[in-house]
């Protein structure tokens, strides 16, 4: 499983990285948040399956992909 960065998930939101760090902090995101030290990860196949759904292999080009 790959991890990203806030700076990654806010590209893929199409968000602010101040509305990515936001929502991890108060736990509103549909998927899960993992802090390491000060920064913030966040599981790539959780985040495209809560932006697409259960199809989401097809939407996430091959190089993203897990």
């Amino acid at each position: 499983m790959k991890l990203l960065s806030v700076q990654e998930v806010a590209k893929i939101l199409g968000c602010g990285e101040s509305t990515v760090r936001t929502n991890a902090k108060k736990g509103t995101f549909g998927f899960r948040v993992v802090k390491v030290g000060s920064l913030w990860k966040f599981p790539s196949n959780e985040v495209y399956k809560y932006l697409y759904g259960e199809g989401w292999e097809e939407h996430v080009p091959e190089p993203e992909m897990i």
